[in-house]
């Protein structure tokens, strides 16, 4: 019998494990099983992102050195973008992404909070898959499908004419048109949720306190879910930034000067112009741009989360 409190004497040829802290900080430099499943996931972000965002960014910063032949670092590139065509192509690029997301985050808002009032996990499942369908479909597939809907000879394109004579798809307002096809479903996808974890006691408090529907939206649902919307709106803004297959097809390479564009542009003509620096510039911009929009969409999601998980 051992008195409570005292240690064991080890059994005699029997070795003691070691229980001092050089013990235990050798088993905590154990490495885990999970860092190897990591390993191909490492690899493929080295060689995929790290690598190519590196070497475009020091593309962006190589201009010609003071000696023949010799390279040098310096802003350029960057300062190049202030003028001619990309100076175009950056204000029409601004004024079509916030255009686009602000006709979608009207609809698509509207839509969520519609969907949110049925109250079924049936549609809510539907409109799961549906708009995470539709809000990664795009490309030259979804150009052509609007060609033949509403281009210049399209099926539907006389009952868009009869509302705005000047409609043509070709244009700013076509691409506009056709953006909405994934940024509503993107718009009802984020929102949704927020819509439906709006608490019904909060609306039974309002009502309780004599408050109408529109106090409840201004004094309560609106103040709560506003984060989400603008969330949600800067992500489509960047979406709708970013996107090129599908306006390189509508819009071709000169007609509507746009950011991905005229990246494409450059670096077509690199070869004779010398346009690879100012496109890895412009690649440069468009990347910090997108930095930016998940840096504030997911600060803006945090900040709903709190509230509807308090």
């Amino acid at each position: 019998m051992t008195a409570v409190g005292h240690p064991v004497a080890p059994t005699p040829g029997t070795p003691a494990l070691p229980t001092g802290p050089a013990d235990r900080s050798r088993r905590g430099r154990t490495p885990s099983p999970a860092w190897a499943a990591l390993t191909p996931l490492a690899i493929v972000l080295t060689l995929f992102f790290a690598i190519p965002v590196v070497g475009m960014t020091i593309t962006s910063l190589a201009v010609p050195g003071e000696a023949r032949g010799s390279t040098a670092f310096g802003w350029d590139n960057f300062a190049a973008l202030g003028s001619g065509s990309r100076s175009l192509a950056l204000q029409n690029s601004l004024f079509l992404s916030s255009a686009s997301a602000t006709v979608a985050a009207v609809f698509g808002g509207i839509c969520a909070w519609a969907i949110s009032t049925i109250k079924s996990k049936t549609v809510d499942a539907v409109t799961a898959v549906i708009s995470s369908v539709l809000a990664n479909d795009g490309g030259v597939p979804l150009a052509f499908a609007f060609v033949v809907a509403v281009g210049n000879t399209g099926y539907f394109i006389a009952l868009i004419t009869a509302v705005d004579p000047s409609f043509t798809l070709y244009s700013t307002k076509g691409l506009i048109l056709m953006y909405q096809y994934f940024l509503i479903p993107t718009m009802i996808l984020l929102t949704l949720p927020s819509f439906t974890a709006l608490r019904q006691q909060w609306r039974e408090a309002n009502t309780s306190l004599g408050g109408t529907t529109f106090t409840f939206w201004r004094r309560v649902g609106f103040p709560v879910i506003m984060p989400a919307l603008l969330g949600a709106w800067i992500l489509m803004f960047g979406s709708a930034f970013g996107t090129h297959a599908s306006a390189a097809v509508l819009i071709g390479t000169g007609a509507l000067p746009l950011i991905p564009l005229e990246i494409a542009g450059q670096l077509a003509g690199s070869a004779a112009t010398g346009g690879e620096g100012v496109a890895m510039a412009l690649g440069v911009t468009t990347g910090v741009v997108a930095v930016i929009v998940l840096i504030a969409f997911n600060a803006l999601t945090r900040r709903t989360a709190r509230w509807l998980e308090s």
